[in-house]
């Protein structure tokens, strides 16, 4: 086995928490605002409950396959096909870590215009290079330690703003028709497909029986923090002001004051996605490397975290060459891949692994 360390359940959902939780705040938001506006928090409720299925059909398929990761088990359990399918998610690890890390350094030109997108791709790269190179058990145990401080400031920063929140926006409700809110349930969906790379995390796991319970209560946290946020910039500005935002969140989080002194919260913000981005990154890169490393049948890993952070520096370079190009790929390709890699695949092996041991029986 090429990694050797274990996790905690309750460190595998932090992982969950934060990964998810930072792209929905970052891509998420924008995307359910634009579609479903008001009833954005509906098409969250809806779109956690599809994402369960996914959820539930990848946690099935590695208690099924104790010990092995998502990779490992296409390679050995799926022949040929399988080891096509496992070069295909490597492929959806390296875009989804190319994406986090080309936000980053997106979010960061927001307010350091000056400074070349360049230098914050390479610091986040060598950043994260380094905490994937000490291994899985120091990414879980430096989130377990950083969530709660997260937590705890975003509940700070949402009494704070209060204040400026007419919820009335949020009404009507349904008023333009089921579709908005089927669409936004799908991008939901799709956010949760992510947890697709949690397949090279579960193996390493301490009480894999227990997994199922965690991880579905680790979605229902996502959807309480999903929430908040989906209806805060709407109360605030309005949804037609609210669709038209980059960082709806950021937005609101600017509009803070505490008398003539305390203005400037947005830096809680650029502090929440940072250390967010980071876990986000780190743990597809982790996916990355590990799942590379298993299929070239390597002894260890670390001999691939600097190739691969070279990948990943030149992918978020050539990626997009705006942010509007971003919002093209989230609008038609985030959604589907992650339904497809999150949900649709997961379940599919599932539901061929039984039928091939019912068969063999």
């Amino acid at each position: 086995m090429i990694e050797s360390g274990k996790i905690s359940n309750n460190q595998s959902a932090m992982l969950t928490v934060t990964s998810l939780t930072i792209m929905g705040h970052l891509i998420i938001l924008t995307l359910v605002i634009s579609q479903s506006r008001q009833d954005g928090w509906i098409a969250g409720i809806i779109g956690t409950l599809l994402g369960l299925l996914g959820i539930i059909g990848l946690t099935r398929l590695s208690q099924r396959f104790p010990g092995l990761t998502i990779v490992e088990i296409l390679c050995l359990r799926f022949s040929w096909p399988g080891k096509i399918a496992a070069a295909i998610y490597l492929l959806y690890f390296w875009i989804m870590t190319v994406l986090a890390v080309r936000l980053f350094a997106e979010t960061y030109k927001l307010i350091m215009v000056e400074t070349p997108l360049p230098a914050f791709i390479v610091v986040i790269v060598l950043l994260c290079a380094y905490t994937v190179f000490l291994g899985l058990e120091t990414i879980a145990r430096m989130n377990q330690i950083m969530l709660p401080i997260l937590v705890v400031t975003a509940m700070f920063v949402a009494f704070m703003t209060m204040g400026s929140k007419d919820y009335s926006n949020l009404l009507p409700i349904m008023s333009r028709g089921a579709a908005p809110v089927g669409l936004g349930a799908l991008s939901v969906m799709g956010w949760l497909g992510e947890f697709a790379i949690m397949g090279m995390v579960l193996p390493y796991v301490q009480q894999p029986a227990k997994l199922l319970k965690v991880n579905v209560a680790a979605a229902f946290v996502n959807l309480i923090f999903f929430l908040g946020p989906i209806t805060g910039p709407i109360a605030t500005f309005g949804p037609l002001e609210a669709a038209k935002m980059t960082f709806p969140t950021f937005s609101e989080v600017r509009y803070i004051e505490i008398g003539e002194i305390l203005n400037r919260f947005d830096a809680i913000a650029i502090l929440f996605w940072t250390v967010g981005l980071m876990f986000r990154i780190s743990i597809f890169y982790y996916g990355l490397c590990l799942g590379t490393a298993q299929m070239l049948k390597l002894t260890t890993y670390r001999y691939l975290v600097v190739p691969c952070g070279w990948l990943v520096g030149v992918g978020s370079l050539l990626f997009v060459r705006n942010h509007e190009e971003i919002r093209d790929f989230l609008f038609r390709v985030y959604v589907p891949l992650n339904i497809l890699m999150g949900a649709a695949v997961p379940l599919m092996l599932l539901g061929l692994s039984i039928l091939f041991i019912r068969k063999r029986a």
